[in-house]
């Protein structure tokens, strides 16, 4: 079961509060707790999964009572309960859902407090973390030590082996402040203690990654003790590559979500000249293969927000130029990229007509048809959401980059709503035109 609260990113000052999404479907404030018990009593729903997202940004009032509603109408004892995620951003770590963390095989993001509770042996399926949480687990080490060398020690006291888990899912917020920032704040992706993240990964036989890059979550604000201390090595994702110490660790697959990025994505689909601070993201793949060593990379970035339509030629070619920045050996790369069809176009200044545009040179068309489901509706302009958010099905075509010395694959594949396709192309243009880029969809 999802539920989330959804609101017009245009409107966030004057956005609705009195309504959630329950599986993609409105339901008033004030009908939550009928529609949970109906779902008991009439239905006998058992529900195994539940992701909830940005609840802390309804009513705190309403928040609190919604968090302890899924508690006692949906988790019950956890019998049947196997996943949670996110339902700590509504009370930060408290000892209901400590509890239910034991009897899971996917929970998260950890709030500190639950961690400290984690004593028992349990392999995770999915285990979820923040990067606020790293610092604040450095911080209790320094904390309770007088050296780095007892620093060390109580950081090895803290992350247990008992606890394993498949894949460790870290949420890293790209619009961070530092505590002495608030009155000219400077929002970006801040650095994050490398021990910390190192010693989770090693005791916690993590064997893959998932990296949710998001443009804000409700722990904005970092604080500045562990900085003021030289005891951990200072790492983020955006610093340049060369300064990014290798690990000896190795990974099945980083999966990478910009779903809910803003300047991640941008980094990716524009040089850095051509993007206001904070910039340095064209450092994100060299970055992620020196911190989570791995040769299977996958990134999908957002289908329902900031979705580019300008220049389709540039934005491949870009994209190529980024994702080559560093002479990648023994990698396999994906990337699903969800554009507007307007991107396929270009106005002729001389002729001042739209002409279609081309594939972008280095990239070779692959046979392979794709096609997906993506749920989004739009709000109206009183920042009203629709009713239901219904499935929109997305075209795509993979476009292929492939160096055989290096060994290095590169997958980019391009997804374009079918129903604008069907609205805005004509077979008369696509004639006139027979080489370009959108021709590919309808071949």
């Amino acid at each position: 079961m999802k539920i989330e609260y959804a609101y017009n990113v245009e409107n966030v000052i004057t956005r609705s509060k009195d309504f959630i999404y329950i599986n993609y479907r409105k339901i008033n404030n004030q009908d939550v707790l009928p529609y949970f018990i109906f779902l008991n009593t009439a239905v006998g729903v058992k529900v195994k999964k539940i992701m909830t997202r940005k609840l802390w940004m309804l009513e705190k009032k309403f928040m609190r009572r919604l968090h302890d509603i899924i508690h006692s109408q949906l988790i019950e004892n956890g019998t049947h309960i196997q996943t949670v995620i996110g339902l700590e951003e509504a009370c930060d770590g408290c000892e209901k859902c400590s509890s239910t963390a034991k009897k899971c095989l996917e929970y998260g993001p950890l709030r500190f407090s639950t961690l400290q509770t984690m004593t028992h042996s349990k392999n995770y399926k999915k285990l979820q973390v923040t990067d606020k949480l790293f610092e604040v687990i450095a911080e209790y080490c320094i904390s309770r030590s007088k050296n780095k060398k007892e620093c060390f020690e109580e950081l090895d006291k803290t992350i247990l082996s008992t606890i394993s888990c498949e894949k460790l899912v870290i949420w890293i917020n790209e619009s961070r402040v530092l505590l002495n920032e608030r009155t000219r704040p400077k929002f970006n992706h801040r650095h994050m203690p490398r021990e910390v993240i190192d010693i989770i990964l090693k005791k916690w036989s993590v064997k893959s990654i998932k990296l949710n890059i998001l443009h804000f979550t409700n722990e904005p604000v970092c604080s500045l003790e562990w900085l003021q201390y030289d005891y951990f090595s200072r790492v983020r994702l955006n610093d340049p590559y060369s300064e990014t110490e290798q690990s000896d660790l190795k990974f099945n697959h980083v999966e990478v979500s910009l779903r809910y990025s803003l300047d991640c994505v941008r980094g990716l689909g524009n040089l850095p000249h051509e993007t206001e601070p904070p910039a340095g993201y064209d450092n994100f793949i060299p970055n992620i293969r020196r911190m989570f060593p791995t040769d299977k990379i996958s990134m999908e970035l957002s289908h329902w927000c900031f979705v580019p339509k300008l220049d389709i030629e540039k934005k491949m070619s870009t994209i190529l130029q980024v994702v080559t920045m560093e002479k990648h050996q023994n990698l396999s790369l994906g990337i699903k990229f969800f554009v507007k069809s307007g991107i396929v176009k270009k106005l002729n200044e001389e002729t001042n007509k739209e002409d279609l545009l081309g594939i972008a040179s280095g990239y070779v068309l692959q046979e392979k048809r794709l096609h997906c489901f993506k749920k989004s509706s739009s709000f109206n302009a009183g920042g009203h959401g629709p009713e239901v958010f219904l499935d929109n099905e997305w075209i795509g075509r993979r476009f292929q980059v492939k160096d055989t010395v290096n060994q290095f694959n590169f997958n980019l594949d391009v997804y374009i709503k079918e129903k604008e396709l069907g609205e805005i192309f004509d077979e008369e243009m696509l004639k006139e035109y027979p080489n370009s880029f959108v021709g590919h969809f309808f071949a």
